[in-house]
């Protein structure tokens, strides 16, 4: 009887931030290039920019906060020997506060809307309006500029390649 009880027992998970989905956030206040100052955790007080935001994990990666060795593999292939580099390891986004721009003191964000209809982030500490960073409005990468095989060139899509006398159609 105790092993069937034993046995019918859900699974022990260690992870409940990844498991449960309500506990990620619906809204990322926090943008890739924002400034952010770590709030608790072993690198409490440091800061640094947002290289990428994990959604999934609701982790961020910040520059030159929280860094560990990481050990890379050999390739004879190129000639790469095995090596230990240093690289930033993710943070909860709990852990971490957007610094003000004004006081430049970490502070909780709030969302409003301007009077033409933008919304915006507010600083909750001073009121001041917290901009999108600038990173943003570049692409990760580049726009395409070469033709594929199967794309057709800007100069050939306004020509008129139908005439009805010619091909013979009476309408």
């Amino acid at each position: 009887m105790r092993l069937l009880k034993k046995l019918m027992q859900p699974k022990v998970t260690y992870k409940p931030q990844i498991q449960n989905k309500n506990a990620l956030p619906k809204k990322f206040s926090l943008l890739r290039g924002d400034l952010v100052e770590v709030i608790n955790g072993p690198s409490t007080g440091e800061r640094g920019l947002i290289k990428s935001v994990l959604r999934k994990n609701a982790r961020l990666i910040i520059e030159g906060v929280n860094i560990r060795p990481r050990k890379l593999k050999s390739n004879p292939a190129t000639g790469l020997s095995a090596t230990v580099e240093d690289r930033p390891v993710s943070v909860h986004y709990s852990n971490v506060n957007l610094v003000c721009p004004m006081t430049d003191k970490p502070t909780r964000i709030s969302r409003k809307y301007l009077e033409d209809g933008t919304k915006v982030r507010v600083s909750k500490l001073s009121g001041a309006i917290i901009p999108r960073p600038p990173i943003l409005t570049e692409r990760r990468k580049p726009k395409r500029t070469a033709l594929g095989d199967k794309e057709t060139a800007e100069a050939d899509v306004f020509e008129v390649t139908y005439n009805p006398e010619r091909d013979g159609i009476k309408g």
